[in-house]
């Protein structure tokens, strides 16, 4: 912060923040989990038809929509799998705070007036209906429009993921960037702190 102050310019190497760390953690979890219960169940349902014809064929034909449910969830987990990685590769680009506004994961730079505070906020979970707390800067008028109606999609995602029904679906928020040796707190209070420098505003 004492640079920031004395240059009008800091540049701090980004890292993975704590949502996305999470995210991916959950994201192999359920990968795997899936992949067993696919593994396992058609295992354990093969071997009860053929060791007991009694049985009759219904449990390889109620294996069916089972195995079909199976495949639809872990074609949604690569899919989200896949985008996390294009996102997690910019993590570590620079985090940037100088007088044209905030750089980080290398879209930038994103003007001071675009955006508000660093905060805490309930915000709409990221692959569901629900909601998560999350370290965000929500974006002012001109920030919904130049995010949502100015920049390509590819880099939206890198901001924030959007929220809202399939038919509106919007960015709202910055998710706050990680940054290697601080602590999210410690990063709020540093984008904060050039948002006072350089754009006066008083929180």
């Amino acid at each position: 912060m004492t640079t920031l102050h004395q240059t009008g310019r800091v540049s701090l190497r980004g890292d993975a923040s704590t949502w996305s760390s999470v995210t991916r953690i959950l994201i192999i979890a359920l990968c795997v989990l899936v992949g067993v219960m696919s593994v396992g169940g058609t295992t354990v349902i093969i071997f009860v038809s053929v060791t007991d014809p009694s049985i009759g064929p219904v449990p390889l034909f109620a294996l069916i929509p089972g195995l079909l449910a199976m495949g639809g969830m872990m074609t949604w987990l690569v899919s989200v799998a896949r985008k996390r990685s294009r996102y997690s590769a910019t993590e570590t680009d620079p985090v940037i705070l100088d007088p044209n506004g905030l750089t980080m994961r290398g879209v930038g730079p994103i003007p001071w007036r675009d955006f508000g505070p660093a905060q805490h906020k309930m915000v709409q979970a990221e692959h569901d209906g629900g909601f998560v707390r999350r370290a965000v800067m929500e974006l002012s008028p001109s920030g919904l429009y130049n995010v949502n109606e100015r920049t390509p999609f590819e880099i939206r995602e890198k901001l924030s993921p959007a929220v809202g029904p399939f038919w509106n679906r919007h960015h709202r928020y910055i998710y706050i960037p990680g940054v290697e040796g601080l602590k999210t707190k410690e990063v709020m209070q540093l984008i904060n702190a050039g948002h006072r420098l350089f754009s006066g505003a008083r929180f």
